[in-house]
């Protein structure tokens, strides 16, 4: 670490190395909020990690969508406990953060957080290094990011140390003047790969293109540009269902389930025809989801999605309708019908190719009311009585 601090230093840069290895993310964020330029103790640091841990449990429906760093998921359990399990062994095991931390990081914060990797092959050229901007959900109020080195001292173990200007006395850096070429600039605000959890992903990858692409079930293509791989459309599933069985969900979604349900209808009768849909929709009895799964999906994933259903330009754009974020991600998601002789087959709606899902041209909506009420919740279930 000491090669590495002094060519920091060549290039009018100062790091602050923190002894706790394997807490040092920890121990940055600490001397970020007290604007301390000493080393962070170890009782510090620990309790960050816990304040850290505790945030992303009780925004564990969000946090929840994040690949686990220690077990496989499925998506049908709890997110909370499966939060709780992960943190546990993580802690155990004494495995350093995964970009989930730095996330939740950078919403406990609220400040931009920018990750800075150094490789060790850039011999000295600083503008080689890759960096990856971490940006709160809520974009209201955003302040120059911090800067944080993240240096592997062998596989599967990485410190990290604050970066900062020698001459400035805060840790706020201009983005022009970040150490490295940023991976996202362009598209902090994009759902990019980050609930695949691995750094590698971020920085060795280019946010994910928009093109077409031979998948033809649309839970695999999900699952492809929301973690880079199809193995985990059986996730993206269970999660939007188990949301749509909440029980203050219950009566919102039911009416997506049976158009036919009424306030005369009684709870436990709502509830068994809800779980039915849902059984029907995980078993794939349903190979087209309907609006309640894209309702689902929209509010569960934080991203607004256009469909055209008919494959003839008739598109409709489904939102959050249980608001749990100041605003979805910029990057949306528009899928078209190009089913053959009356099949549905759902497929990217691709204007720019290769590029950023936020760069595709928005197809007009027709009849698409441009200020949605505040109370949007209420306008759907009154729609559906």
């Amino acid at each position: 670490m000491e090669i590495i601090r002094n060519l920091f230093n060549e290039h009018g840069y100062s790091l602050l190395v923190h002894p706790e290895d394997d807490k040092s993310f920890y121990c940055c964020l600490y001397s970020i909020i007290q604007g301390d330029k000493h080393p962070v103790n170890a009782q510090n640091a620990y309790q960050m990690q816990k304040d850290i841990f505790e945030y992303e449990k009780k925004n564990s429906l969000y946090f929840h969508l994040f690949k686990p760093q220690c077990f496989d998921c499925n998506g049908n359990h709890s997110a909370a406990d499966c939060l709780k399990c992960d943190f546990g062994r993580m802690s155990a095991e004494k495995r350093p953060p995964s970009p989930r931390e730095c996330y939740a990081a950078a919403d406990f914060l609220r400040r931009r957080i920018c990750v800075v990797r150094y490789d060790p092959t850039v011999k000295g050229d600083l503008k080689s290094l890759r960096g990856y901007i971490f940006a709160p959900i809520d974009k209201s109020g955003i302040m120059e990011p911090v800067c944080i080195l993240m240096f592997e001292k062998q596989p599967g173990s990485l410190q990290f140390a604050n970066i900062y200007c020698s001459d400035n006395l805060t840790t706020d850096l201009d983005l022009s003047m970040l150490p490295a070429v940023i991976k996202n600039k362009e598209h902090i605000h994009c759902f990019g790969l980050r609930f695949a959890n691995e750094f590698t992903l971020l920085f060795d990858n280019s946010v994910p293109n928009c093109r077409k692409t031979d998948v033809k079930d649309l839970y695999r293509f999900l699952s492809l540009k929301l973690y880079g791989k199809e193995e985990y459309h059986e996730r993206i599933i269970n999660t939007i269902c188990n949301f749509e069985l909440e029980d203050d969900n219950l009566e919102l979604f039911v009416k997506f389930a049976d158009r036919g349900i009424n306030e005369k209808n009684s709870l436990s009768h709502k509830r068994k025809i809800l779980c039915y849909h849902v059984e029907k929709i995980r078993n794939r009895l349903e190979e087209v989801p309907g609006d309640g799964e894209f309702y689902a999906l929209s509010s569960v994933y934080n991203v607004d999605i256009i469909v055209d259903k008919t494959g003839r330009g008739q598109w409709q754009k489904f939102m959050a309708v249980v608001c749990t974020y100041a605003s979805s991600f910029d990057s949306l998601i528009i899928l078209q019908n190009q089913g053959q002789k009356g099949k549905v087959c759902y497929g990217p709606y691709v204007t720019q190719p290769d590029s950023c899902f936020c760069c595709q041209n928005i197809p007009e909506i027709q009849g698409h009311i441009a200020k949605i009420e505040n109370n949007i919740h209420m306008s759907v279930c009154k729609y559906h009585l």
